[in-house]
């Protein structure tokens, strides 16, 4: 009988149910990457998280969940900011707890390879381990922190900005530290690489399940419609709700005054549910986001900051709806403005861009199936998690030969 290498994951949340990108992401990895190794989860959930049923993760690891308090609104983060030499995140997600947990799990069972998510989540493994370490990304944290100072409301720009340059710091420092670092992008690649020239970057992108999320033709599309969904509690989420509302939206009442815009998603903030009107409508979390992408005229993406790339934009061209995204929402996708999606940066041409979809249909039916054609071809999580499988077996040699 052949045994499978040890693979610990360490996560900064629970990735059941997956209901927001870094759970999608997680959990689709774990399915991809549970034939080839024995994986052991250790996780943080916060409590309205663990109220969930979550034996189905056990199909595919043993799996630990270490309760964590849930994290603090913008406003208390800005002030927490101004409060600690210490970024936010190192001291919500570093615990005596997840270290606890994580030093008797290793000595009870060593690991050969241990992946973790997110920067922040390193300092929890025990001091002096050598089992060999890959530190995947899935954004660059003080980058995004960064961009949100710029559009941010002012009482918390200081906040927000302190943030990002305390990230600065330490982020790039964390890097150095991990055996690999996975990017998202070329782009996030390329910023890793020249922030931290001492860390060894591979290439570990987001994907999609593109069997799951399908057009479906006998769906009719809901004219003059568009859709956008997010974890509201992350911050460029909800600020580009409030930008599309308050700057975009003006333009396409104009010319197309029954416009109707679909919110779905966890957590909607006060701010968002105050958006609540006959042309907005606030759905919140629903159990299937499938048949709202494929009855909807059209995804918008007005993300204003962040980084990353974003699985709800690949989530919606797998399912044949044509996206118009600012190029931040679309960054390190590598889209082409016009084939894949439609990528405007103003509010006019950002407006334009959905009267011009909606005007003409079979330009985004087309468009649709082309980004759904695009989507299959590079972003399945099959891809993805290959690329993961071959970073690993490089580090682990490497880690041999060492000795």
């Amino acid at each position: 009988m052949i045994t499978k290498p040890h693979l610990l994951m360490l996560t900064p949340y629970l990735p059941y149910p997956p209901i927001s990108g870094g759970r999608m992401r997680t959990y689709n990895l774990l399915k991809q990457l549970a034939t080839d190794y024995d994986i052991t989860l250790v996780c943080f959930g916060r409590p309205d998280e663990m109220a969930y049923d979550i034996t189905p993760l056990g199909e595919f690891c043993e799996y630990h969940v270490v309760e964590r308090p849930p994290s603090p609104s913008t406003v208390k983060a800005a002030l927490m900011s101004l409060s600690s030499p210490r970024a936010i995140t190192m001291r919500l997600y570093g615990t005596d707890a997840m270290r606890d947990k994580l030093t008797a799990i290793l000595s009870a069972k060593p690991a050969d390879m241990i992946h973790v998510e997110s920067f922040y989540m390193l300092q929890n493994l025990p001091q002096g381990i050598t089992t060999p370490v890959f530190l995947s990304e899935p954004a660059i944290e003080y980058r995004a922190w960064g961009k949100h100072a710029r559009v941010a409301k002012w009482y918390t720009r200081p906040g927000v900005a302190i943030e990002a340059l305390k990230m600065r710091m330490i982020e790039p420092r964390i890097w150095a530290k991990a055996d690999a670092v996975g990017a998202m992008s070329d782009v996030d690649k390329s910023l890793i690489a020249k922030a931290s020239p001492k860390a060894c970057v591979y290439l570990a992108p987001n994907g999609v399940d593109t069997e799951f999320f399908t057009p479906n033709p006998s769906i009719a599309k809901i004219p003059n419609t568009a859709i956008y969904m997010g974890d509201y509690k992350y911050f460029p989420n909800a600020d580009a709700v409030v930008y599309f509302v308050n700057e975009i939206l003006p333009f396409i009442q104009k010319k197309i005054p029954d416009f109707k815009l679909i919110l779905l998603g966890k957590d909607p903030s006060p701010d968002i549910l105050a958006l609540q009107s006959d042309a907005v409508q606030v759905m919140g979390l629903v159990e299937d986001t499938r048949p709202y992408l494929q009855s909807s005229a059209m995804f918008i993406c007005p993300l204003r900051s962040g980084s990353g790339t974003r699985f709800k934009l690949l989530e919606a061209l797998a399912c044949g709806c044509p996206v118009v995204s600012t190029t931040i929402g679309a960054e390190g996708l590598g889209a082409v403005d016009g084939v894949n999606m439609l990528l405007r940066d103003t509010p006019q041409s950002f407006a334009d861009g959905v009267v011009h979809l909606l005007n003409h249909s079979e330009l985004a039916q087309k468009m649709g199936m082309e980004g759904r054609e695009w989507v299959v071809a590079r972003h399945g999580w099959s891809m993805s998690a290959q690329s993961l499988r071959e970073a690993y077996s490089v580090i682990m040699k490497k880690s041999s030969e060492r000795g």
